[in-house]
């Protein structure tokens, strides 16, 4: 049952990890094992934060839009290097289009992680299973100074504390607190993310969760100081909330997840769907 749990667990994390830009999981996989997931995500609004102020797209745009949309794929991989080591990996390409306004594409951010699980609530049930993380964000090929930008456009590092407790065979909780830095005069990252996992019947599991990701920046969009070539540099907050459902068998397993925007800060208000199918060997 452990097992099952951490590949049901690692589907439909990984398919959420393009969307929160994270996303590893407590539960490492199990040593000398590889996975690989491709996630599809398409995202879309046709209303955006501009400071703390929701205004529709088309306004913002001078009519030139009416939705923001975005489509992703990326690639993950994660190897369990023995009991208390995991490598992951993410590679992806991402589109954004914002009408006749704006529009860009290009290969997203690549991130690499070396994970260390410093306790395991299997051999330790009084404790969750406790793993750190630390990782590398390497810049994509895309221009970030721009409305429709991929991403921050910027290399970096980020370093998080991950806690997972399975309390039952049907019911497990994660939680997940970290930081992010980047250069180029990107704020400072700071991010938290919940989730819950429900296994209902045999290779099945749904999800509920919340997250929320903070840029810490005076800079708003429109605001003293900006100019468009300061995109990356604004004060940047997203709130999730999110629902998956996600079915495994053998080494296969398949995800759908919704995100939604449920408050932000010079971001787009937009939804998520996103398709994933991961195989382990």
């Amino acid at each position: 049952m452990k097992s099952l749990h951490i590949v049901l667990a690692g589907v439909l994390i990984s398919s959420s990890s393009f969307v929160t830009a994270e996303g590893t999981s407590p539960w490492l996989p199990i040593p000398g094992q590889f996975s690989s997931s491709i996630n599809y995500s398409l995202q879309s609004g046709d209303s955006a934060y501009i400071g703390d102020q929701e205004l529709d797209v088309e306004l913002i745009t001078g009519s030139g839009a009416s939705e923001f949309e975005r489509a992703s794929t990326t690639l993950s991989f994660s190897y369990g290097i023995n009991d208390f080591l995991a490598l992951d990996a993410t590679i992806g390409y991402g589109d954004v289009e914002v009408g006749n306004a704006d529009e860009d594409s290009g290969l997203t951010d690549t991130t690499i992680g070396l994970s260390w699980r410093v306790t395991d609530e299997y051999f330790n049930p009084g404790f969750p299973t406790t793993t750190l993380r630390l990782g590398a964000i390497i810049n994509g090929d895309y221009d970030g100074a721009r409305l429709a930008a991929v991403g921050k456009d910027a290399n970096g590092a980020e370093f998080s504390i991950l806690l997972g407790k399975s309390f039952t065979n049907w019911f497990s909780v994660s939680a997940e607190l970290g930081v992010q830095e980047r250069d180029n005069d990107v704020p400072t990252a700071t991010y938290y993310a919940i989730s819950t996992l429900f296994y209902p019947a045999p290779g099945w599991s749904l999800g509920l969760g919340y997250s929320d990701k903070t840029f810490d920046s005076n800079l708003d969009i429109a605001g003293p100081g900006f100019s468009p070539d300061r995109f990356q540099e604004v004060a940047e907050e997203r709130s999730l909330v999110k629902a998956s459902v996600g079915y495994g068998f053998g080494n296969h397993g398949f995800a759908l997840l919704y995100n939604n925007l449920v408050d932000g800060r010079n971001t787009v208000n937009d939804d998520a769907i996103t398709l994933s199918y991961t195989l382990a060997f």
